[in-house]
């Protein structure tokens, strides 16, 4: 083994940690998007239902938005317009729109249901910002209106990009193998597997599940510590906040999947460890991850529960990713730059070094 490039890997280290924590960084739109108020209204009406039938959204093709407005007061609504809008990235970039009219609503407890049909096929997508994620906002309009209501979903075309990149990523890491580049070998390998990952956990649908999971775990967790919370189907939970009631969804870019991935194919790939060595190592990274992704979810719906929506941005930009960059550190030092050090100190010492 060339110890030099032992070195060279331990001193790349941060600069893959930052490549781990890239995606992450910019995720605090998808979550800013995701926290809305169950229910907003005004006067006597309320939009009782805003769902994105099927979501999530795999595939290209017909998508389909089911809108309850309902009187929920003791007066008549006489007429009124609904504008529904999906918006998506930190821009809030608008994608698509559409009005309707809504009948007269007379007594309490009547309600209008309005399905609208569209498409995904021209959606914006953008990975290396807010996935998958967008917001679809109904607004009534009506006498004594208006009221709102936002739902998050998500759709996310298949990766065929991802997987070409994998399979590119993985063809120069053979070659780089042959040719005895281990530096080379050992960065493409790494982020081919990630790739590889990211890309299997879509196709297969084993993002979603694992999604749903953390909604489920949060959602358990945020009761036991003292906060009412509930599962929401597919990957969301709703708990409280000062002013009502806040919905968290959690995408690919809050599910730890890509540090996982960046982690375990660091580790698989790393020339210096055996394989029980890089198993071991692996399943501990992947655990310790996971339960750092939790913290940091927990410490978010905490501050959101005290402070309320405003405290959102400093919550999951700042706070959350503190706590899951110390925790993500320190596993980084014990799983590879420690170990490392070790081997070149102990060949230093044995005169193996080149």
């Amino acid at each position: 083994m060339n110890l030099r490039i032992i070195l060279i890997v331990a001193l790349l280290l941060p600069g893959l940690l930052g490549m781990a924590f890239a995606e992450d960084n910019v995720s605090f739109n998808l979550s800013n998007g995701s926290i809305q108020e169950v229910e907003l209204s005004a006067g006597k009406g309320t939009i009782t239902e805003l769902t994105p039938v099927g979501a999530p959204y795999t595939t290209e093709g017909p998508i389909q938005f089911r809108v309850t407005t309902t009187n929920t007061g003791s007066g008549n609504i006489p007429w009124g317009t609904v504008t529904l809008e999906i918006r998506y990235g930190p821009n809030n970039q608008l994608v698509e729109t559409t009005t309707y009219s809504t009948p007269e609503l007379k007594n309490t407890g009547d309600s209008y249901t309005f399905l609208w049909d569209t498409t995904n096929v021209d959606f914006p997508y953008d990975c290396f910002q807010t996935g998958g994620s967008y917001v679809i906002t109904a607004t009534w309009n009506y006498p004594s209106g208006p009221a709102t209501r936002s739902t998050q979903f998500y759709s996310v075309p298949s990766p065929w990009f991802i997987v070409a990149l994998a399979g590119i990523l993985m063809t120069v890491a053979a070659i780089a193998h042959k040719k005895r580049w281990w530096l080379t070998f050992y960065l493409a390998g790494a982020v081919s597997f990630m790739a590889f990952i990211v890309s299997l956990f879509i196709i297969t649908g084993l993002d979603t599940w694992l999604m749903g999971i953390e909604a489920r775990n949060i959602a358990a967790l945020a009761t036991a510590f003292g906060i009412p919370s509930e599962f929401l189907p597919p990957n969301a939970f709703i708990f409280p906040d000062p002013t009502g009631w806040s919905i968290f969804g959690i995408g690919m870019e809050c599910s730890a999947i890509i540090e996982i991935g960046v982690l375990a194919g660091l580790l698989i790939l790393y020339p210096g460890y055996s394989w029980k060595r890089k198993t071991k190592y692996a399943a501990i990274g992947i655990v310790v991850t996971y339960g750092a992704n939790l913290i940091r979810m927990m410490s978010i719906v905490y501050l959101v529960n005290i402070f309320g929506k405003p405290a959102l941005y400093v919550a999951h930009a700042f706070v959350g990713k503190i706590i899951f960059f110390i925790f993500i550190i320190v596993l980084y030092w014990y799983l590879l730059t420690r170990p490392t050090l070790s081997i070149v100190r102990d060949n230093i010492k044995g005169g193996k070094f080149e």
